[in-house]
């Protein structure tokens, strides 16, 4: 006689789509069920016996059979790729869960990442069902066998929910850590799908969006990832080569330095925006070196003048000059530097050399700086007082004082002539400027003896200068009459004047006043 068996155990060894076709075909309602261990206890309920459940298995199976042929299959097949071709074809637009829905979602998968499945109780059983067998006792091996696998099979389903729950975390937090633009819409698209499927999908649908999920939220971190380790070593041989013509790359560096932690700490978004700033600080210390080698080709180009005029042969000055030029336009940088550096050390050897042979020549050449620095040292104050940018004449002046204290008259002489250059040019400016401070006045019903025109203004010490061609000339004082001087008794405001050969009686105990020098200029 057969007797029904107990349900129990073989419900535990179905997977979930085989309890939904049983519950289907007895007419259970699982509609609140959502672990397996729900469907086998709602099943459980209703006591049914295993050849009940294998009936109801058995029609499942036969409405599969019957719901379409092998070339119905294909047919759908087809139609489903032809779906896909179209969907690729048409540009993808980012789809995103409405707020409400996407807090859900997210409490969801907080409640579903606590309940972390342990599968030590499975390997410790199949370890002890294993040992059984070996040593003979194969009705308590099969025993221990089965009960493994039944707590397998239940761990097994709780993994899949925390295993879900795992990537769609760990994607979505991605997302937001790359930098804004590198996810491209069909991650926000994914990362939706697979919260949908996480909570309304079946199995099957909630599978499918995993996969999507992970494969392009692997290849936008590993696009990333390459592009930064790209980017940076790009940066660092930018950074070499702007070192190898002096540019100052500290504050570059820094900033790849704080970047790299960035990137150890995932701080991708921080990471990206460092080494823009990384990419910025070193093309502005480029620019600034750039503004350093002009410079630095004037004051050259003023030493390799002041050897020649010592008397002093420079047969390739002029090339070097126009090839360092040209290499300083193109920003061939590198090769301005050695041209400059080789230029400058050729003009000073030539020009100490000079100064070597005849100590006239070094004499003249200190008393022309500091005539240099006598007469435009009141200019570039009052230039400054303007507001006008005097930094680099204030800089050569320094030079030019610390260059006398060590007696180096060659660069005394080069950094003089380059402040001579830079405050004439600014001389037409400088005009300007004191014209509308009042300190020059305009000339009426004058013109200019050199260009005709009517543009003379009255400077300080009786200077009289044409605005629009620069010609300049002092305006003679008139010299006192003797019946002014007469009638004056102040002798310090006219001086008495004395030819060569005169002799002045001085009274008893005076002594002879030292006669005055005046520079005109």
């Amino acid at each position: 006689m057969h007797m029904p068996q107990d349900s129990n155990d073989f419900l535990n060894e179905l997977p979930i789509w085989k309890l939904k076709a049983v519950a289907e075909y007895h007419k259970i309602d699982v509609a609140g069920c959502r672990y397996k261990r729900d469907y086998v206890e709602k099943l459980r309920g209703k006591k049914l016996t295993e050849d009940q459940v294998r009936v109801a298995l058995k029609n499942s199976e036969k409405r599969v059979e019957l719901k379409g042929t092998p070339a119905e299959a294909v047919r759908e097949v087809k139609e489903i790729g032809k779906e896909l071709e179209g969907i690729a074809d048409k540009p993808v637009e980012k789809l995103e869960l409405p707020s409400d829905e996407d807090k859900t979602v997210d409490r969801h998968l907080d409640e579903a990442l606590t309940m972390k499945p342990r599968f030590f109780e499975v390997d410790s059983a199949n370890e002890s069902a294993m040992n059984r067998m070996l040593l003979g006792d194969y009705h308590e091996a099969i025993k221990m066998n089965r009960e493994a696998r039944i707590k397998f099979l239940d761990g097994f389903s709780t993994f899949q929910v925390y295993s879900a729950a795992l990537s769609i975390r760990a994607a979505d937090e991605l997302m937001a850590k790359l930098p804004k633009g590198s996810a491209d819409a069909r991650l926000h698209t994914a990362v939706t799908a697979a919260k949908r499927a996480f909570v309304h999908g079946t199995p099957r649908q909630r599978e499918e969006a995993l996969e999507s999920l992970e494969s392009l939220a692997m290849m936008a971190y590993e696009t990333y990832w390459s592009g930064s380790q790209q980017s940076e070593a790009e940066l660092r041989s930018l950074i070499a080569d702007y070192e190898s013509f002096g540019t100052k790359t500290q504050e570059a560096k820094r900033y790849l330095e704080i970047a790299a932690s960035a990137k150890q700490s995932m701080n991708l978004d921080e990471h990206s925006r460092l080494l823009a700033q990384a990419r910025d600080a070193a093309e502005a210390a480029k620019k600034s070196r750039a503004v350093e080698l002009a410079n630095t080709y004037h004051l050259v180009r003023a030493a390799a003048a002041e050897a020649r005029e010592s008397g002093a042969e420079l047969p390739n000055a002029d090339g070097h000059l126009a090839e360092a030029k040209s290499s300083l336009e193109d920003g061939a940088f590198r090769r301005a530097v050695e041209l400059l550096a080789d230029l400058e050390r050729a003009a000073d050897a030539a020009h100490s050399k000079k100064l070597t042979e005849s100590k006239d020549l070094e004499k003249s050449k200190v008393e022309r700086v500091n005539a240099v620095v006598t007469g435009y040292g009141p200019v570039i104050r009052e230039a400054s007082s303007y507001g006008m940018d005097v930094q680099e004449p204030l800089y050569y002046a320094g030079n030019i004082r610390a260059a006398l204290d060590r007696k180096d008259v060659v660069n005394a002489s080069k950094f003089a002539r380059r402040v001579k250059e830079i405050m004439d040019g600014m001389e037409g400016e400088l005009d300007k400027k004191r014209i509308q401070a009042g300190v020059a006045k305009p000339v009426s019903d004058a013109k200019c003896g050199k260009c005709g025109s009517e543009s003379l203004y009255l400077f300080p010490d009786s200077v009289q200068k044409c605005t629009g061609c620069g010609h300049s000339f002092v305006i003679p004082q008139s010299e006192p009459t003797p019946a002014a001087s007469a009638q004056s008794p102040d002798v310090t405001s006219t001086p008495e004047v004395y030819t060569q050969g005169q002799e002045k009686t001085l009274p008893a105990g005076q002594q002879p006043e030292k006669k005055k020098r005046w520079l005109k200029w």
